[in-house]
C-alpha cells in the first residue's frame, strides 16, 4: 500500500471526535460543521506526532478499512499495524482535506464524501484520492470512525489541474541587470495548455523573442514547462508547489551558445499584480553562478484612444 493510501484513508477521521450531546437525527448543520472542523485539527495533530495508536484510536474496535487496491484491514489492531508500517517508511508530507457530503443516514450513522490531497515534502508528484467514510455514534455519544473505503484518485482534466496556474495569465514587466522582459500568458484555444510569448531588450537595445508553455503530465502528475528563444536556446521544466503558495520549476535545458544550463525558478505570487522570481542553483557549462531575485508586475491594459469625430 502506497504512502498515499495512508492519507487518503486516514484523513477521513472527519467525525470521530467526542459528540458530547444529542442523537445523530439531531445534529443540525453548524454542529456537524463544528464536528469536522475539531476532528480535522484532531487527526492533523496526531499526523505531526506520527502517532499510529492515536490514529487508530479514531476507529471503532471492528472498524474496517478498504484501500483503494482492495485490500481490506479488519478491526482496530490492523489499522495501527497499517499506520505504524506506514511512519516506518519514513515518508513524511503536507495533506489537505476537502468534505464534499456530510449526511446523516440512520440514528447513529453519518456518511461523509470527500477528496484528500497530499504533498510530499521532497520532490515527487502530488497525489490526490476520494473516499467514503461511515461514522457510529457510541453508547457515550462519542463518534468513531467504523468503515472507510477509497474510490481512488478524482479524473481531472488537464484545463482543471491547469486552473491553479491561472493567476500567471496577463502582461507582466520585469526589469533584470539592464534588460526589459515583457511577457504576455494566455489559456490555449482549447484549454489543456498555459502560453505566454515573451521579448528581452537589453542595455544596448538588442532583443529576442520567445515562447513558454505549460501542460500537465499525466505520467509524472506536475505541471511541465517547455521554452524556446529565437536565439536557439530551449528549457524544460517541472513545476512543483509549496504549502506557502510559492511555486517552483527545476529547469535544464542549453542556451544560444549550446551550453548546458540549469537552476531552479521560484514564484512568489505578492497580490494580484505582483510577483517575486528567484532563480537559485544556477550553472552554465558546469559552473555555478550566483542567484538572482527581481520583481516582476502586472502591465496595465493599453489606454483607449477615443475615436476623432
Amino acid at each position: 500500500m502506497s504512502y498515499r493510501h495512508l492519507y487518503s484513508a486516514t484523513a477521513l477521521l472527519l467525525a470521530s471526535v467526542a459528540a458530547p450531546t444529542g442523537r445523530a437525527a439531531e445534529l443540525d448543520a453548524a454542529a456537524v460543521q463544528q464536528v469536522v472542523a475539531q476532528s480535522t485539527a484532531e487527526y492533523a495533530a496526531l499526523v505531526d506526532k506520527r502517532d499510529a495508536a492515536g490514529l487508530a484510536a479514531l476507529f471503532t474496535p471492528q472498524a474496517e478499512y478498504v484501500d483503494s487496491d482492495g485490500v481490506v484491514f479488519h478491526g482496530r489492531d490492523a489499522v495501527q499495524a497499517e499506520f505504524a508500517a506506514q511512519f516506518a517508511a519514513g515518508l513524511q508530507g503536507k495533506f489537505t482535506i476537502e468534505v464534499t457530503s456530510i449526511r446523516p443516514i440512520a440514528d447513529g450513522l453519518i456518511v461523509e464524501e470527500g477528496a484528500t490531497t497530499f504533498r510530499p515534502a521532497g520532490e515527487g508528484p502530488v497525489s490526490q484520492g476520494r473516499y467514503l467514510a461511515l461514522h457510529a455514534r457510541q453508547s457515550a455519544g462519542n463518534w468513531l470512525l467504523a468503515a472507510v473505503r477509497e474510490l481512488g484518485p478524482p479524473e481531472l482534466s488537464a484545463h482543471e489541474q491547469l486552473k491553479s496556474l491561472a493567476w500567471l495569465v496577463g502582461d507582466w514587466r520585469e526589469e533584470l541587470a539592464g534588460s526589459v522582459v515583457q511577457t504576455s500568458w494566455r489559456w490555449s484555444d482549447d484549454g489543456v495548455a498555459l502560453l505566454a510569448e515573451f521579448t528581452t531588450k537589453d542595455a544596448s537595445g538588442d532583443s529576442r523573442r520567445g515562447t513558454h508553455r505549460i501542460g500537465w503530465d499525466a505520467e509524472r502528475k506536475q505541471f511541465r514547462s517547455w521554452i524556446f528563444d529565437s536565439t536557439g536556446g530551449f528549457v524544460e521544466g517541472y513545476w512543483t508547489s509549496a504549502d506557502d503558495g510559492t511555486w517552483a520549476v527545476q529547469l535544464h535545458g542549453v542556451d544560444s551558445d549550446g551550453l548546458r544550463i540549469g537552476g531552479l525558478l521560484t514564484y512568489v505570487v505578492e497580490g494580484a499584480d505582483r510577483l517575486t522570481i528567484t532563480q537559485s542553483g544556477r550553472t552554465r557549462d558546469g559552473v555555478a553562478l550566483p542567484p538572482v531575485s527581481n520583481r516582476v508586475v502586472r502591465r496595465p491594459p493599453a489606454a483607449v484612444v477615443p475615436a476623432k469625430s
